[in-house]
Order: C-alpha cells, then sequence, then structure tokens
C-alpha cells in the first residue's frame, strides 16, 4: 500500500480505552475508522451518534470495508479470541495491554501472526513519550553512575461505577494487569529483563476476586533491585496517569511516582527531576551537597503516536515496537507477580 493511501482501520470493543483510540484516529489525516465491532447497546448509541459503521462481527465488517488493520480494545479475556479472529482473516492487529489473559494465549497469538504473515503491536504506549527514550538515554550513558534500585507507587481509588461490570472484579482486570503491567513494560525497556518477583497481596477493602492492594519486590537481571506498591482502592496523586495528565479524565499533579537510585545521582519519574552533586569529584559522599535539575521533554499524545506507528507497521516500514513476544514477557512478569503473592514465595521468571 502506498504511504499516500488512506489506512483502514477496524475497531473491535469502544468502551472507554476503544474511545480514546478513536480520539486519536480522528486526529490523524491518512488514518480512517472504516468500522466498530461490538454488541452493547451504548455501542449502538455511540455509533448512531458518530455516524460509524456498527457490526456484530469482524468477518461481516471486512465484507462490506477494506480493511488494513484491527485495534482490539475488549476486556483483556477476549483478547486471544479477537484476535486470533482478525489475524485469520489476514489483518494486522493492535491489541490493547496485556496482549492476552495468559502465556499459552499469547504464545498462540503470536504463533497465528507468524502462520498467517501479519504483525502484531501491543498497546504499552508509553514507550513513545520522550520522557521514557530520555530516560532510557540518562541510564545507559551513566549519568547517574550505576543504578542500585527503584522504588515505585501506583495509587488511585477508582469509582464505584468503575467497578460495575463484573469482569472488573476478576483478578484478570485487577491493578496489576491492568495497571501496574505499563509499569513493568517500561521498567523493563529501561532497564532490562527481569530475573524474579517476591510480592504479597490482599484484597480485604472490595472482597473481589481482583487484589485491592499489592507491594512486589523485583531483581533485574543486571542485578537492580526495585519494588512497587500499587492499589486502585487507595487515594493518593502518585501515578504515572496523574503525573503527567496522559489520562484525559483524571486531574494532572505533575508528580512523580519513581524514584531511581544510582551511585552518582538519582532521578524522579516521569517529570524527571535530575539530582547530582554539586561539587563533583571522586570522594562524593553524604556529606556533600546534591543539588537538582528538571530535563524538560515533548508533551506529546502517545495514541497519535501508537496509531501513527501501527499505521507504519501495516504498510511495513516499521517492525512494532512492542510485539508479541515482547508483550509475552511484560505479561509473564505480571503473572509471576500474582503468583508470587498467592503462593507466597519468590518466582523466577
Amino acid at each position: 500500500m502506498c504511504a499516500s493511501q488512506i489506512t483502514n482501520i477496524a475497531l473491535v470493543g469502544i468502551g472507554s480505552i476503544g474511545k480514546r483510540h478513536h480520539m486519536a484516529i480522528e486526529q490523524i489525516d491518512n488514518v480512517n475508522l472504516a468500522g466498530i465491532v461490538d454488541l452493547s447497546k451504548h455501542a449502538k448509541i455511540y455509533c448512531d451518534e458518530k455516524k460509524i459503521p456498527l457490526y456484530e462481527n469482524i468477518n461481516n465488517l471486512k465484507i462490506d470495508h477494506n480493511i488494513d488493520g484491527v485495534i482490539i480494545s475488549t476486556p483483556t479475556i477476549l483478547h486471544h479470541e479477537n484476535s486470533i479472529t482478525a489475524l485469520k482473516l489476514g489483518l494486522d492487529v493492535l491489541i490493547e495491554k496485556p496482549i492476552s489473559a495468559n502465556i499459552n494465549e499469547a504464545k498462540e497469538i503470536d504463533k497465528v501472526a507468524r502462520d498467517n504473515n501479519c504483525k502484531v503491536l501491543v498497546g504499552h504506549q508509553r514507550r513513545f513519550y520522550p520522557l521514557v527514550l530520555k530516560t532510557k538515554k540518562i541510564i545507559s550513558d551513566k549519568k547517574i553512575g550505576k543504578v542500585i534500585g527503584l522504588s515505585g507507587v501506583w495509587g488511585l481509588r477508582k469509582d464505584k461505577d468503575y467497578f460495575e461490570p463484573e469482569w472488573r472484579k476478576k483478578v484478570s482486570a485487577g491493578p496489576i494487569i491492568t495497571n501496574l503491567i505499563h509499569d513493568i513494560d517500561y521498567l523493563r525497556f529501561i532497564f532490562g529483563e527481569i530475573h524474579s518477583v517476591s510480592s504479597f497481596s490482599s484484597n480485604m477493602i472490595n472482597n473481589f476476586e481482583k487484589e485491592d492492594v499489592v507491594s512486589t519486590n523485583i531483581q533485574f537481571k543486571n542485578g537492580v533491585i526495585g519494588n512497587f506498591l500499587i492499589t486502585d482502592v487507595g487515594t493518593s496523586p502518585w501515578s504515572w496517569e496523574t503525573g503527567i495528565g496522559e489520562n484525559i479524565h483524571l486531574p494532572n499533579y505533575q508528580v512523580n511516582n519513581l524514584k531511581i537510585i544510582g551511585t552518582e545521582g538519582s532521578l524522579e519519574f516521569p517529570n524527571l527531576k535530575l539530582w547530582e552533586y554539586k561539587n563533583k569529584n571522586n570522594s562524593n559522599n553524604w556529606k556533600d551537597e546534591i543539588i537538582q535539575t528538571i530535563i524538560d521533554t515533548p508533551n506529546i499524545d502517545p495514541y497519535i503516536s501508537q496509531i501513527n506507528h501501527f499505521k507504519d507497521v501495516i504498510n511495513r516500514k516499521v517492525e512494532p515496537i512492542t510485539g508479541a513476544k515482547d508483550a509475552e514477557q511484560t505479561l509473564k512478569v505480571a503473572l509471576s507477580i500474582l503468583e508470587s503473592a498467592n503462593n507466597n514465595k519468590t518466582v523466577v521468571i
């Protein structure tokens, strides 16, 4: 397909994240939303208002329209079925994170994609942020010396309406699989692969199947160790979304929820604040003053960047920034955190 042609996208699932993808598509001139697949009453209302063709399945949509790729934005438990259907039709897919509910499903998605000469992009959109790329460079350039540890928090109190759907009370929709998985992905991207995890969890607030709060210790293969506290029933300003305003429905507090400590300095993230010795010498220690430097990076809409990247993947200009195998590894870490908490043991990835 020539670069000047329109890229036609189908969208499976028009819930909150599906709408976010639609908003991004509307901002790109040469990408067109050909139709939506969704069985809900809400979808019919939405599509009637927006004058978008609505279908019960991707097969019928493909019969009526020229489709180049499909965005899968259904609940996690449906990712496998929806993706396999699209891939067997010869369509590239952008799957909202996580790639699937379990590792076997992720492996099958990868195999079916390869068998049908299709590409899989998984929606770990934070890799597109200049601040993430800048942090990766700061770490690789040893700007803060050798990284020895990190500590993060993700703590937001989701509203009662959020948990109305039964599927959001399940482990597959808990804060580890839904929220922390984003942090796992950028941690792997910046610091390298994770070797093992050790976790504790509780569901003492809502008493749903899913976890309410988890504390996990993380050991990377390069020796870096860290920890993360995550909850979707707690009140705090500390999360990626409220830190930089990624979620348009949440307040933006411009705070940092991750601290990275190195031998020669530290970095607060995602609003990059670098801490270094004021007077650098070979004998710096705790008696010496350290100063802060704010590092500015361009502000982008990662969902627009992701759709543009998906378009280039479809046109075979680039390989997916997060392919099926990469996303499978991130899912494996997330599931290992849950396994560790459930069985009170350290899990080697």
